[in-house]
């Protein structure tokens, strides 16, 4: 009697060790996808921070321009208009990283 109650706890417990066995596989499954997941993310806010500094330096050569625009004598050309010009392009540009910040 002893022996088949003893039998069936034993019974019982490698049951649940085999269900705690397959959970814990289906969540170590879960965590490898999930850190692939995070590996790619990482990897993508990499290139994004590259492109950003990218853009960043492209925006500092346009102060460049805005000093060639105010210290331009030429009367062909209107500094006003090209003052008007360059500002539109910096607004552009303003813009489009503030869309590479946020996304």
């Amino acid at each position: 009697m002893q022996y088949l109650n003893l039998k069936l706890k034993i019974g019982g417990m490698v049951t649940r060790l085999q269900e705690y066995e397959g959970s814990m596989a289906e969540k170590q499954a879960k965590v490898d996808e999930l850190t692939e997941k995070l590996a790619q993310k990482t990897e993508e806010l990499a290139r994004s921070m590259r492109r950003l500094k990218e853009l960043e330096k492209n925006f500092k050569k346009s102060d460049n321009f805005a000093k060639i625009v105010a210290n331009t004598d030429n009367t062909a050309v209107p500094t006003a208009e090209l003052k008007q010009k360059l500002e539109e392009y910096i607004t552009k540009i303003d813009h489009c990283i503030d869309q590479l910040r946020n996304p």
